[in-house]
């Protein structure tokens, strides 16, 4: 069992995002967590073990993971881009609204094109504030929204910008991500460093 993902069986998870026709035909319900991912990685549906991860943790280690993930791309992104992964980390850091909503302000600059803006909108989906303006009453975001957002970073981060011949390319990159997603949902400390 996996200690970050404790679920005997995927049912709960995969009823939280929309699985592919692929993974919907390969996996079976009552298989445990740990024993989906290996077989969505294993059948190379990367996307459907990123989406599995990304839903099945908390949402602390789900972002930490999206930040961590976007590091090994960390050459591509800009200096907004790298502030926007930045302030996903200062927030999982020191968790408050101020940090919540700067995190969304620069998600919105960069634009969300952009991996590094989908881990900085997933703070602000996390669940800890309101979704619309403070002057509007109180709007909470739908369970598990933060890990639409997540999974978009990772997703998006694998194809855009286009590896270059001398990158790991995005097969190596998924590879990455999903080990330590694995690492995460078996207990790995999660600690921010900037």
């Amino acid at each position: 069992m996996l200690k970050k993902i404790p679920n005997n069986s995927i049912g709960s998870i995969v009823n939280r995002y929309e699985l592919s026709d692929e993974a919907k035909a390969l996996l079976d319900l009552s298989i445990s967590p740990a024993e989906a991912i290996e077989q969505l990685r294993d059948a190379e549906l990367y996307n459907d073990a990123v989406q599995f991860i990304a839903h099945g943790l908390p949402v602390v280690e789900a972002i930490f993971w999206s930040c961590e993930s976007l590091t090994l791309r960390a050459e591509v992104w800009d200096n907004n881009q790298t502030h926007a992964i930045n302030s996903a980390l200062n927030w999982l850091n020191q968790p408050n609204e101020t940090l919540r909503i700067r995190a969304s302000q620069l998600a919105d600059r960069v634009g969300l094109e952009s991996a590094p803006a989908w881990a900085a909108k997933s703070v602000y989906w996390s669940g800890t504030g309101s979704i619309v303006a403070p002057d509007l009453p109180l709007v909470m975001p739908p369970p598990f929204l933060y890990g639409h957002a997540v999974a978009a970073a990772i997703t998006i981060a694998a194809a855009v910008p286009q590896w270059s011949d001398d990158e790991m390319g995005y097969k190596k990159f998924y590879q990455l991500v999903i080990d330590n997603g694995m690492a995460i949902a078996k207990g790995k400390k999660v600690q921010v460093s900037l």
